[in-house]
């Protein structure tokens, strides 16, 4: 009984150490220039590519139709002590904010910062293999808020700024 219950507590030790580095590489649906366009034709664009170790790498920006960029923010997914999170680094913010993942599968992730001002909530959902939508969440100024973004992969050139 005592061996048993050894290899059952060894399969949960060591398979829940793997699970957070597999809950990224989960995450390769993500890989690749998206872009979309809102109501107000303005362009949103993201573009993803494997780090190194176990990470995904990305940069965002939102670009109006004369091609000037309004808004710009490098992204990363990685493990940080042990917890995968959604890194987002801002010129005008003084650090990166972090979100946790608190959900993922092989096309849908959610990354939350209750903490955070708007957004507290991201989620991706693979919709097709070339279609993506995004999903930011929270309060704004006591007001409950919600933007959706929807995405084509785009197999050309990217529109992302350098």
């Amino acid at each position: 009984m005592k061996q048993l219950l050894f290899l059952f507590l060894a399969i949960i030790t060591f398979g829940s150490c793997g699970s957070d580095a597999s809950k990224i590489e989960s995450l390769s649906w993500m890989i690749g220039t998206w872009e979309g366009v809102d109501d107000n034709t303005l362009t949103f664009v993201e573009n993803w590519e494997r780090g190194t170790g176990n990470t995904l790498n990305g940069k965002g920006a939102t670009i109006t139709p004369e091609g000037d960029t309004l808004f710009k923010e490098t992204l990363k997914i990685e493990t940080v002590e042990g917890t995968p999170y959604y890194v987002a680094t801002i010129p005008e913010n003084p650090g990166p904010v972090l979100f946790k993942l608190v959900e993922a599968d092989d096309t849908h992730c959610v990354f939350e910062n209750l903490k955070q001002d708007f957004p507290q909530r991201i989620s991706y959902t693979l919709q097709t293999k070339s279609t993506m939508s995004v999903r930011l969440e929270g309060m704004e100024n006591g007001t409950p808020k919600v933007e959706a973004l929807n995405f084509e992969k785009n197999t050309g050139v990217s529109l992302l700024p350098r």
